[in-house]
């Protein structure tokens, strides 16, 4: 280099191609209710200190299903429903894209609310998914995806028990839902907005329309 040349130089600042991100965040359970609808028409008010606006009587977000409750249909409650997600980090020392995200989900005592018989139909499992990760194009780089719905089918079969109606579950995997989904190596964070059930509607199919939420994410308070 002469004297007086004038040299540029361009310099990528690793500290702002990413995004911020924890060191962990896995695994993620929920518990599942009854889901209800919200109240619109109000015609109560709620005890203090929450004195709220409030609807007599609650309806359920759901004609189809229902769960077990001595008060409500002579049933003993024996409903226990939850989601989890967790992370498998894969082993970059092999060659197996091994890397995934186990998902199960169980739900019991699950009955057609006409009768009170066991549901032997379908729940669908749905939670609006918002990703931020380094594969957005044309050129791959951080970016975070538009909000979509997740969602997966879970079996029901009758228990034979007349105390107690369905269980509902699957165990399963994101990359055995879709081939793919989980990519080795490459860090993404996953928010999930509420974790719902749906009824499988009137025909007991989860891909069919007419379906509505059964069971939400939440607690019981007893």
């Amino acid at each position: 280099m002469s004297a007086g040349e004038t040299v540029t130089c361009t310099f990528t600042n690793s500290k702002t191609s990413g995004y911020p991100r924890p060191k962990g965040a896995t695994p993620f359970r929920v518990s599942l209710a009854p889901a209800y609808e919200p109240c619109t028409g109000a015609n109560r008010t709620h005890g203090p200190p929450l004195e709220h606006p409030s609807c007599n009587p609650p309806s359920q977000s759901s004609s189809q299903l229902t769960v077990g409750t001595v008060d409500a249909n002579g049933n003993a409650a024996k409903s226990v429903g939850w989601m989890r997600a967790a992370v498998l980090s894969g082993d970059p020392a092999n060659s197996v894209e091994d890397a995934d995200v186990a998902l199960a989900v169980e739900i019991t005592d699950v009955r057609n609310t006409s009768g009170l018989s066991d549901y032997t139909g379908e729940l669908q499992a749905r939670a609006v998914v918002r990703i931020t990760d380094r594969d957005n194009g044309p050129s791959p780089g951080a970016g975070t995806v538009a909000d979509f719905p997740y969602v997966f089918t879970v079996p029901c079969g009758g228990t034979g028990d007349t105390t107690v109606g369905s269980t509902c579950s699957i165990a399963t995997t994101a990359d055995s839902l879709v081939p793919g989904t989980i990519a080795e190596g490459q860090r993404a964070i996953w928010a999930l907005g509420q974790v719902e059930l749906f009824d499988g509607g009137a025909d007991g199919l989860a891909s069919t329309s007419g379906n509505t939420p059964f069971a939400r994410q939440g607690i019981f308070v007893p």
